[in-house]
């Protein structure tokens, strides 16, 4: 079989990303063929010019609450946050960039056990949590901003539709003892945009695994290269299309679009990259089986500085000298 990959980028908070998603806009085409090549120097201008704007910017968050355990949301199937900290997140998670366009939207939530998180916290008297306990649940709120140019000074959050495990306030939740434990649920969702994004994508489960493995590690092998190399302007155009994709969807202004060139450009010109070997991490799949990805393992029992965390990292020094980690995840 003649397997053709073609990867896309996006750029999150502490680490780079990039994307197996076709770059056909259903609405909003968006043309970016012209004469001179996209560059360092003109991508942000070249993109700002490129991207639709839209007058009114419904927003989706998740505010998760949970108790007794750890977790990593998907919506659609797409991840958008890993939690493997006791502590409730204080901030709601913005999720547009995993809904390509209006309709039904899927978020799973994916349960794990505190391991020794406790012990870490308050000592070795505390229990190890090798499975999930009776009182370990969660609760979730999908919120709507009607217009996000607005928030937070004149727009409320509006509860679209609100879960919760079943037992939570009982100590009964059904995954006692499980190492693990899902669930999800559905909401309506209503965006300006429309992506194609990996909805038109083959099933890669069903491609022979020695095959599909050797491709996503021949590709990560390249993006290696580019960046000892230096060549920001391969990562550029690499990760362009999806870059636009993804601002769109979350509506970025013009400054917030140099921000994300100007962190790929720190990235790539990071000097001494050590990168790190890819044999330890797993083959995963999302997208309902039409994104791969190598990463490592979300369970407990892992080095929690790499647990699902990206395959492809590289350590390297910062200005005062200390050791630092930087994940480039490439789906």
């Amino acid at each position: 079989m003649n397997l053709k990959l073609i990867f896309a980028g996006l750029i999150f908070t502490t680490s780079m990303s990039s994307c197996a998603q076709n770059n056909k806009e259903n609405n909003n085409t968006m043309n970016t063929a012209t004469e001179d090549p996209i560059t360092i120097n003109n991508v942000t201008e070249r993109m700002w010019q490129a991207m639709p704007k839209f007058e009114v910017q419904p927003m989706y968050l998740l505010r998760v609450n949970q108790e007794y355990c750890t977790y990593e949301v998907l919506v659609n199937d797409f991840p958008v946050e890993n939690h493997y900290s006791r502590s409730k997140l204080a901030t709601p998670i913005k999720i547009n960039r995993a809904i390509l366009k209006s309709g039904e939207q899927t978020v799973t939530i994916r349960m794990y056990p505190f391991g020794d998180i406790l012990q870490k916290a308050f000592g070795d008297d505390e229990p190890y949590m090798s499975t999930l306990y009776g009182g370990s649940g969660m609760q979730v709120k999908v919120l709507k901003v009607n217009n996000w140019k607005n928030y937070p000074a004149t727009e409320d959050e509006h509860l679209v539709k609100a879960y919760q495990t079943e037992g939570f306030d009982t100590n009964k939740f059904p995954g006692k003892g499980l190492p693990y434990y899902e669930f999800s649920f559905t909401f309506t969702a209503e965006v300006p945009y429309k992506n194609e994004g990996w909805g038109n994508g083959i099933d890669l489960r069903e491609i022979d695994s020695t095959i599909l493995r050797k491709k996503i590690w021949d590709y990560f092998k390249m993006y290696q290269k580019i960046y000892n190399e230096k060549d920001i302007n391969k990562v550029v155009n690499i990760n362009y299309e999806n870059a636009i994709r993804n601002t769109m969807s979350q509506y970025k202004s013009k400054d917030r679009l140099g921000d994300l060139w100007e962190e790929y450009n720190k990235t790539v010109n990071i000097e001494d990259k050590e990168f790190q070997s890819l044999k330890n991490s797993e083959l995963v799949f999302y997208g309902d089986g039409k994104i791969a990805a190598f990463k490592h393992s979300s369970h407990i029992g892992v080095d929690p500085r790499l647990r699902g965390e990206p395959a492809q990292y590289f350590l390297y020094r910062n200005e005062q000298g200390r050791l630092r980690a930087r994940f480039l995840g490439i789906y």
